[in-house]
């Protein structure tokens, strides 16, 4: 219909109808767009606020847990020997240690092997143990070679922490195995037996392992042929206990060999090792990673009487290690166990992290401690107190939030003078939601409860500014909970703390169905309205724009009908005689 002129009048029926009908819906359109605007300013306003309101809330649960003023620290006066954490069980205190020993695992290698490519072993079985965990390998013709052994361990090794690698030396290549497992009594051992189904190029009993530990006893001036007093030699050695009975007048020789008859049976041995210092017995046991001597005289015409023979102060076992000249296979490390003093009182672990020596504790050591540092006494302080700075990180954190929601409202309802003097409002400037939900807040906060020395915020440094915000003096904070932290904790997160019943109140307005849901629910279903009442409008201007249109052209026929009338009127008239045309 755009542009199209009237045959009859020539008036311009669509400009006619347009004006019409922009007429009749301008008023409603923008009653409609202002309402949109404003609805949607105050549904956006409100999700602002609920963002901010949400960051007070998770502050405000911060601070409103009692296992937040249960939380311990535990700090190390030398991290690098030993560190702590504390659980909330954990008491208060300071305790004094000192680290002599780290727990470790085992590390062995084999005898080796001249070649890795040509070397066959026989078949049968090999069983490797650390402490309580084992692994079985079945060696076949398909892999009894050195880098099968390897695979196979590897293979059935992983879930008792158990590894094979191949090392290179001088005397060729030989398995190297570690275990995962710390302390005393973990050392791998390996068993073989062979089933005579494959001849390999090496007998598979090669590769059994029996980690053996050596003790240097006394040294003896007079050698090998010095003399003792009658008496009894102690051993023990991984739950073997052997008790050998001297005679008087037993030479050393005589005393090895008696060690040596009793031992042998059970992993003992005693050989003699001679320099120019002297002579002295080393015992050698198959039984474990403990080994120890003790002997006692009763008496007799001896040159020296038999307690020379226990091993000087401090002597320990050592263990046999690998040859790399030979081929023997030796321990590399052994499984030891962390010793450590607290408060002088002996504590070992199979493990370096250690639960069990203070309640409530966890140690975690790093390094042992020098001999000189050991014996000069020298300690490692652990101290164990309540987590302030948890908290003042925490009531920062509340203050921060608190601050942010107050910056938040004041932006949502500020009201900002222009120069037309027409100010500039904010979404919810005048909110009865905002009024009430900052007045609740701001009773709380200057409610006095608690206890003496935390019954305000002030007591505890934090104060209100002009501008509404929260400052905290450190200084009196730090004070408060040095002096008040039971009470402070109080203050807080008590039954009736100023975190929980703010926590009641914030809740309130965020909760499900709450009352910001709600003024949100409300506003979605006014734009909803919006929309129904667009498509409404919309609708009944089309029908008044039909009916103008229907009108105007029904004009414009009548007015066609009429011109036509008057232009044949005209025509019969200037046809009568005496009918003289006017220019």
């Amino acid at each position: 219909m755009a542009g199209i002129l009237g045959i009859g009048s020539g008036i311009d029926i669509d400009s006619i109808v347009t004006a019409l009908v922009n007429a009749e819906k301008a008023p409603k359109t923008l009653q409609l767009d202002r309402l949109e605007k404003v609805t949607t300013s105050r549904f956006s306003a409100l999700g602002t606020l609920k963002g901010s309101l949400s960051g007070l809330q998770t502050a405000i649960q911060g601070l409103s847990k009692a296992s937040v003023f249960e939380t311990r620290t535990a700090s190390s006066s030398s991290s690098s020997v030993l560190t702590a954490k504390a659980a909330a069980s954990a008491d208060a205190g300071k305790y004094s240690m000192q680290v002599q020993q780290l727990a470790s695992s085992s590390k062995v290698a084999l005898q080796s092997v001249s070649s890795t490519s040509g070397t066959t072993f026989n078949s049968g079985k090999m069983t490797i143990s650390a402490g309580s965990s084992s692994i079985e390998v079945d060696v076949t013709a398909g892999n009894n070679t050195l880098s099968g052994l390897r695979d196979s361990i590897n293979e059935e090794g992983k879930s008792a922490g158990i590894s094979a690698t191949i090392v290179t030396d001088a005397s060729g290549s030989r398995l190297v195995l570690s275990s995962s497992k710390t302390g005393e009594g973990n050392d791998i051992q390996v068993a073989v037996t062979e089933d005579g189904v494959t001849t390999g190029t090496v007998a598979l009993t090669t590769q059994a392992f029996q980690p053996t530990v050596n003790l240097e006893l006394g040294n003896i001036a007079g050698g090998s042929t010095a003399t003792f007093q009658a008496g009894d030699i102690a051993i023990s050695s991984g739950g073997v206990n052997l008790n050998v009975s001297i005679a008087d007048g037993f030479t050393l020789e005589d005393v090895r060999d008696m060690i040596n008859i009793n031992g042998n049976p059970q992993g003992i041995s005693a050989v003699i090792e001679t320099d120019s210092s002297g002579a002295r017995l080393v015992l050698s046991s198959t039984n474990g990673d403990d080994l120890t001597v003790a002997a006692t005289s009763t008496g007799g015409t001896g040159t020296n009487a038999l307690t020379a023979l226990n091993p000087a102060v401090g002597a320990t076992a050592t263990s046999t290690g690998p040859d790399s000249t030979t081929g023997a296979g030796g321990v590399i490390s052994r499984a030891q166990s962390a010793i450590l003093y607290v408060d002088g009182l002996q504590v070992t672990s199979d493990s370096n992290t250690v639960t069990t020596a203070i309640d409530g504790l966890t140690l975690n050591l790093v390094s042992a401690q020098s001999s000189a540092d050991l014996l000069a006494g020298k300690t490692v302080d652990i101290t164990v107190g309540v987590d302030k700075g948890t908290v003042k990180s925490n009531v920062q954190k509340f203050v921060d939030a608190y601050n942010s929601l107050i910056s938040t409202v004041g932006q949502l309802s500020a009201v900002v003078p222009v120069t037309d003097g027409n100010p500039v409002t904010g979404p919810l400037v005048g909110d009865v939601t905002v009024r009430g939900l900052m007045s609740g807040i701001r009773g709380e906060l200057v409610k006095m409860t608690g206890p003496d020395g935390a019954r305000a915020l002030a007591e505890l440094g934090i104060t209100t500014q002009k501008d509404g915000t929260l400052k905290i003096d450190d200084t009196t904070l730090s004070a408060a909970l040095d002096n008040n932290f039971e009470g402070v904790a109080e203050y807080f997160s008590g039954s009736n703390g100023l975190m929980t019943r703010l926590e009641s109140n914030v809740s309130h307005y965020l909760k499900s169905d709450g009352v910001l849901d709600q003024r949100t629910k409300s506003l979605s279903s006014t734009l909803s309205n919006i929309d129904d009442q667009r498509e409404a409008l919309d609708m009944r201007i089309e029908k008044v724009q039909a009916r103008l249109v229907a009108q105007y052209s029904a004009m414009d026929s009548l007015v066609a009908r009429l011109k036509k009338t008057s232009e044949s009127l005209t025509s019969q008239l200037a046809s009568l005689p005496g009918f003289v045309k006017k220019d």
